[in-house]
């Protein structure tokens, strides 16, 4: 472990799920945030005032020069890119948009503030092979989509700034991350969608009969992990599993969701691309070597989404 740093300034480039999940958990600590977007979809405002969210609108890096001016300490990169699902019909989107993204604020670091952090937001799901045991950050990533190839290279070349140029990097490989209803036409999200059957009696799509094995991590705890990583230590490793460590099928996931919501879930049998099978599961001796880590299970963490979802 390196010295250990406190209230770190973060400027979080992308205001969807992770991104507003993290600058409103950043807010709640009393950290001074900073979130670059297009908009901003889930109302920064109003899960924190103004004097703790700065919403800066615009696209990409464009604005980022100015708002490392001000002082930042920490840049997460929380968009580029499509989802998981549209990028296998837009392969070269998909690339261009992440790494149109992840150089150039890489270049903006290193020109105008040197000693700031660069943290991206990537997948371990989309990252890794299936495979028997939990997967740790040194295995060989095997992408079996076009969005894991691009997170995959979006992480060398952070790799490649760090050990050419000298930047502060790290990509943290997040598992299957959920505690949010999002939109139905996002095309990701396998718990969103068993809540949304589970709302509007709507069939969920069953594919693999349900066996495949993936490891659900509840936002809080991302947002947890991660701001207790970007606050402990100055020189993070360049890879960092974040998820539970514990596996669940897709069947036990439509079980906490019919009891935590009192509703069946009802599904229909589709298809099993290789991405829709088997297990996979990271591994967080790493991350637990680094912060003290005890994430919700899938039942508590269903549950929490739960009553928030009864909020709405």
């Amino acid at each position: 472990m390196s010295e250990a740093t406190t209230a770190p300034r973060i400027a979080v480039i992308g205001a969807g799920f992770l991104g507003s999940a993290l600058a409103s958990g950043a807010a709640r600590r009393g950290l001074a945030v900073t979130v670059i977007g297009r908009s901003d979809p889930y109302g920064l405002g109003d899960s924190a005032s103004p004097a703790d969210v700065v919403f800066v609108p615009g696209c990409g890096a464009e604005r980022l020069p100015e708002v490392l001016r001000s002082g930042v300490d920490v840049v997460v990169i929380a968009a580029g890119g499509h989802f998981p699902v549209p990028s296998g019909s837009e392969p070269a989107a998909d690339v261009i948009g992440t790494l149109s993204l992840v150089i150039p604020v890489c270049e903006l670091v290193r020109a105008e503030s040197p000693g700031t952090a660069v943290v991206l937001l990537s997948s371990a799901g989309a990252v890794y092979a299936l495979g028997t045991e939990p997967k740790r950050e040194s295995e060989t990533a095997e992408p079996t989509s076009p969005y894991g190839m691009s997170r995959m290279v979006a992480e060398q070349y952070l790799a490649y700034y760090g050990r050419v140029h000298g930047l502060r990097t790290c990509a943290l490989r997040c598992s299957n991350i959920y505690g949010r209803l999002l939109p139905r036409t996002r095309g990701q999200n396998v718990v969103s969608a068993a809540f949304w059957s589970a709302l509007t009696s709507t069939p969920f799509t069953l594919h693999g009969g349900g066996r495949q094995i993936r490891d659900f991590l509840h936002v809080d705890d991302f947002v947890g992990a991660t701001l207790d990583l970007l606050a402990g230590h100055q020189q993070l490793p360049r890879v960092v599993n974040v998820g539970t460590g514990v596996g669940h099928s897709v069947s036990d996931l439509i079980s906490a969701v019919e009891t935590a919501t009192d509703s069946v879930v009802p599904t229909v049998p589709g298809g099993a691309a290789i991405t829709d099978r088997g297990r996979l599961v990271v591994d967080t001796t790493l991350l637990r070597s680094l912060i003290g880590f005890e994430p919700l299970g899938l039942a508590a963490g269903v549950a929490l989404m739960a009553r928030d979802v009864g909020k709405r």
